[in-house]
Order: C-alpha cells, then sequence, then structure tokens
C-alpha cells in the first residue's frame, strides 16, 4: 500500500524505483502528498531536534499546514558552521558534540571524545559511536561545515543517483538499468569526510556490484579534514590581512607544506589518471564526475591528441558545480560528448544539506525531486515569493528524507523557477532555469547574512554556548 509514511522514508519503492513514474504524477496530487508528509516531517523534528524545538517554540509554531508555513523554521545555509572555531582549535570535541547534537534527532550524549586529538578524529568517533556520518564543506569562507548526515541514507542517495543515471525518462527501467554494473572513474581522494568524498565507498558498493577492481581512483588515500580546516582558515585570514595573527596547531602547520604540494602536484596526477584510464577501460561502461572545467579540460586535451569516442555510449557522465571562475566555450559539452563518447552528458544542481540531487532534463532545466518542496525567497527578507508563474529569487528548500536534521534550508543562489510552464521534455515536475548564480558572485561579498529567524536563534545560541566554554 502506497502510503506518505513510505512516500517520505522510501520514495524510490513509493515509486517502484521509476524515474519516469517520479516526474509524472500530477502536480496537485504531488502537493497533497508532500503537504501531508510535511506536517509529519516537521511535528518530529520540532520535538527531536534542539535548535528546531527552540525555534519553534519561541515563534510560537507547533504545527504547520501551509506550505509557507514552514519558512519561519528554515535555517541558513552557514548554520551547520556556527559553531566557534575556537573549539577546533582548542581540541574540545566534546563540546564539538554538544554543538552538534542541537543539531540532529540522534542522541550523541554517550560519545567518547577522550582519546580525540584531530578533526578526523573526532568525526571517525561519531562515525563508530553513533548512526551519523558527518560530512564536511571545503571551508571556501574559513569555517568549514559540518553537516549531520545519517549512515543509511547516505546509502539511500546513492541508491536514487543510480536510477537518475541509468535510467531513460519516458519508458519503464529495464532490469540492466535498474542494477548497471559499471567501472566508476573517481578522480579525487577514495577517502574523506568531505561531501563528495563520503561518496567514493558508496559508489564502490552500489554502482560496481561489490568489484573493487573496477573503481579507479585518483588517490586511494583519504584528503586529511584537518588539512582542509587549516587551508580554509588560511584563506579567510589571508584575505582580510590578518594570517600574522592567526593562531594554528603547531602540529597541523608542520603539516601545511605537505598540503601544498599536494595541491601543486595534482594537475599533473589528474593528466596522468585520466591517461591511463582511457587506455585502460576504453569501450567499457562507465561512470563518472568531475566539475565543468576539469572535464572539459580532459576532454579537450584528450581530442587535441587524436583521441575521442573513449567509452561505451551508455556510459554515464555526470558534470556539473560551476566554472569555478574559468572561461568555458560555448560548446564546452558536445567536446566532452565526443571525448567520452557518449549523447548525453549528465548535469545536476544540489547542496550538501539535502539529500535530493535535482537532475537536468534534455532541455537543461533542472526538475525537482518528489520529496523535496522548493520555495523561492525575497532576496532581501526572505518572505515566501509566489507559487505561481515564472518567479527569480532566493532558492530554498524542505527535504522530507532528510531523517538525521533539519531539511529546511535557504541557500545562497538565486534562481529562476517554472512552477506551472509545462517543459517539453515530458516531465510534469516543477523545475528551475539552468542559469544559477551564488548571491556572493553577483554582489561581490560573502553571503553569510541571509534574513530568517533562524539565522538569529542559531547566533543567539553560539553565543550563549560560547559563554558557557569560557567561563
Amino acid at each position: 500500500m502506497k502510503t506518505v509514511d513510505k512516500f517520505m522514508t522510501d520514495p524510490l519503492d513509493y515509486f517502484d524505483r521509476s524515474v519516469t513514474k517520479m516526474h509524472s504524477i500530477e502536480p496537485a496530487d504531488l502537493e497533497r502528498l508532500q503537504r501531508s508528509a510535511m506536517k509529519i516531517r516537521v511535528a518530529d523534528h520540532i520535538k527531536n531536534i534542539e535548535l528546531v524545538t527552540n525555534l519553534a517554540e519561541r515563534l510560537g509554531i507547533s504545527s504547520v499546514d501551509e506550505f509557507n508555513d514552514v519558512v519561519p523554521l528554515f535555517f541558513s545555509h552557514t548554520a551547520f558552521k556556527s559553531y566557534p572555531s575556537s573549539l577546533i582549535d582548542k581540541k574540545r570535541w566534546d563540546l564539538m558534540t554538544k554543538w552538534m547534537q542541537k543539531l540532529t534527532t540522534y542522541d550523541l550524549s554517550k560519545v567518547d571524545t577522550s582519546q580525540c586529538d584531530s578533526l578526523d578524529e573526532w568525526l571517525d568517533a561519531l562515525d563508530e559511536q553513533t548512526p551519523l556520518e558527518v560530512i564536511t564543506s571545503s571551508g571556501t569562507t574559513g569555517t568549514i561545515s559540518l553537516i549531520p548526515k545519517s549512515r543509511i541514507q547516505a546509502h539511500y542517495t546513492m541508491k536514487i543517483w543510480r536510477c537518475f543515471l541509468f535510467q531513460t525518462f519516458g519508458k519503464e527501467p529495464t532490469e540492466a538499468e535498474m542494477r548497471p554494473d559499471v567501472d566508476v572513474i573517481w578522480p579525487n581522494h577514495a577517502k574523506g569526510k568531505l561531501g563528495h568524498l563520503r561518496m567514493a565507498a558508496l559508489l564502490r558498493k552500489e554502482f560496481t556490484g561489490g568489484d573493487e577492481s573496477r573503481f579507479h581512483a585518483l588517490y586511494e588515500e583519504a584528503i586529511d579534514s584537518d588539512l582542509m580546516f587549516l587551508a580554509s582558515k588560511m584563506q579567510a585570514a589571508a584575505s582580510k590581512g590578518e594570517l600574522d595573527r592567526l593562531e594554528i596547531d603547531p602540529k597541523l602547520m608542520a603539516r601545511k607544506d605537505e598540503f601544498v604540494a599536494m595541491q601543486a602536484r595534482r594537475p599533473e596526477e589528474m593528466a596522468a589518471f585520466f591517461a591511463n584510464c582511457t587506455k585502460k577501460l576504453k569501450g567499457k561502461r562507465v561512470f563518472t564526475t568531475a566539475a565543468y572545467p576539469i572535464m572539459y579540460q580532459v576532454a579537450a586535451e584528450g581530442l587535441a591528441k587524436g583521441i575521442k569516442g573513449v567509452f561505451a555510449k551508455d556510459s554515464a557522465i555526470l558534470t556539473g558545480g560551476g566554472t569555478k571562475g574559468h572561461v568555458l566555450p560555448d560548446n564546452f559539452l558536445d567536446v566532452i560528448k565526443e571525448f567520452m563518447g557518449v549523447d548525453v552528458i549528465q548535469e545536476g544542481y544540489g547542496m550538501s544539506e539535502i539529500s535530493a540531487f535535482h537532475w537536468a532534463c534534455e532541455e537543461g532545466h533542472y526538475h525537482i525531486s518528489p520529496w523535496v518542496i522548493p520555495f523561492l525567497l525575497d532576496p532581501e527578507t526572505s518572505e515566501p515569493l509566489p507559487r505561481t508563474g515564472t518567479v527569480t529569487g532566493r532558492a530554498a528548500f524542505y527535504d522530507l528524507l532528510n531523517d538525521s536534521h533539519w531539511g529546511g534550508i535557504i541557500s545562497g543562489d538565486e534562481v529562476t523557477m517554472h512552477w506551472d510552464t509545462p517543459c517539453s521534455c515530458g516531465r510534469k515536475s516543477v523545475y528551475l532555469a539552468h542559469e544559477i548564480m551564488r548571491y556572493s558572485e553577483k554582489e561581490g561579498v560573502e553571503d553569510d547574512r541571509i534574513s530568517c529567524s533562524a539565522t538569529q536563534q542559531v547566533q543567539d545560541e553560539v553565543v550563549n554556548f560560547m559563554k558557557g566554554f569560557e567561563g
């Protein structure tokens, strides 16, 4: 029986693991389903996530009925880095655990951090002692985000990816599409706590049929979270002219050269890695993913050497993530297709704070996954904008699948949503236009000043938390 509970806990089963069915549900039917699921999930999180509990009490919210009712409870995308960074510097992993407890449904009170001497060791302790699999961000603003995702949810997300990467919308999936086994080309570290590096172990399991020899990584070792934290702090301090005032653990500072050397070697090692993969896996069905600039550079260099049509046509090639300041030619996707040997390059839009990745259709539109409720907010006030027509504003999402942490997130992205204009691809879901811009890039400032009720609540709680630490 297809219940609301099944929809919000196992949407793959609800839609018979069919991407076609996921994006063919009538919008009115989907909205009714989403509204019912939202009421259940919000009630659970008001009860079981301390920060949401406190915020709901402050705002006088005990339940939600309409979509916009949940918006005052949304966190900004900066909420998951609201801890005092000095706690990491001073290795107060007990207090970091207490901070994280405010953000998750799971009980962390019995976590033993007494043997932890680094950020990675603390994250390992959470891995070993709780149902969490915390993911980190790269920390480009000077502080890394720490998102308490559940291990079950992380594995489930890869099952979703497998459906979207290998199925074709408009027809029911074959057995081969439901359970594809491919070689995975992973141009990165095979281990680490960064969101995309957590994926590596899951790709080994979900995409290769468990055959370790079919997973090909640029680096088999892990990237160190402590070095990433150091790099982010130094970058932020340097941008403010405060590098000389930065206090860093001497043991960590001694490893700075290690990180710098690793980054310096990377372009050469990346080129050699892809050259080896194109020879070793020529004609095979593969999955690989990398940001636009990396994918284009590899393809352009390959074509310049007369190499093209490298992999099987039914390979899954995923790219995205913005141009990262690089200027790419208008036909860069065609260049990648020609080199890789595929007719379709898959693209998607997502963020670490939510489970869903919104996959692009043939028209280049990002269709919203059915278990995610999208919102467009006024960029200055964060008030909800109309849910009709074509609207441009700040993207926000409520993820019904999030079980371990709050699913209401205000992003830093300016997007254009098509609420009721049918897409010529045939999907019935609402969708975003392909052009997405960070507000920080648009305005030339760091976009950590989102206006929402939760922002001040987070700040207040951190101030009080820090007072307790200093006392």
